[in-house]
């Protein structure tokens, strides 16, 4: 008996009808699943960045000194990167909380959570405030996730037929 006789490609393998016999559960959880886990990230998200952004508008008379010596963003004066900083959290955040230019906005927040990471964090203040995290790495890994798959069926972009 050859070796090839016994690996016929026209019989099932056994891991070919354990995979058959689990397509109703992988159907549910792509169905169903998907789409709560992606509202979940997307609030999550969300959440972190508008209460940042939130925060700022409470606590609006610092933010020129935060944004001078304790996490400055190199290319931006205090007086500048403290407002476009606010509006980015804020719109942003609720954009992708909605699900509406979910990937753009999950983008924005990606580009944003790099800044953070990756410049302020390396910053002499940034180094000294400990800026860089390795929570953002996760943060990083979401908002990728969200812009590759979209923001799922629970978004107004599936509800409106957007595809952004």
């Amino acid at each position: 008996m050859s070796l090839s006789s016994t690996n016929d490609s026209r019989s099932p393998s056994a891991l070919t009808g354990l995979y058959a016999r689990f397509e109703p559960v992988r159907e549910l959880l792509e169905s169903y699943g998907q789409p709560v886990v992606s509202l979940i990230a997307r609030l999550w998200m969300a959440k972190i960045f508008f209460d940042a952004g939130w925060s700022r508008v409470n606590n609006w008379g610092s933010q020129e000194f935060l944004f001078g010596f304790i996490h400055p963003v190199p290319f931006l004066p205090p007086a500048l990167a403290a407002p476009i900083t606010t509006i980015g959290e804020l719109t942003l955040a609720v954009l992708l909380a909605f699900g509406l230019l979910g990937r753009i906005s999950a983008a924005g927040l990606l580009v944003m959570t790099m800044t953070i990471q990756w410049i302020v964090g390396a910053t002499p203040e940034g180094i000294e405030n400990g800026i860089a995290h390795p929570s953002h790495y996760l943060w990083m890994l979401i908002f990728g996730l969200l812009i590759v798959y979209g923001p799922g069926k629970l978004s107004l972009d599936h509800l409106l037929g957007k595809r952004s």
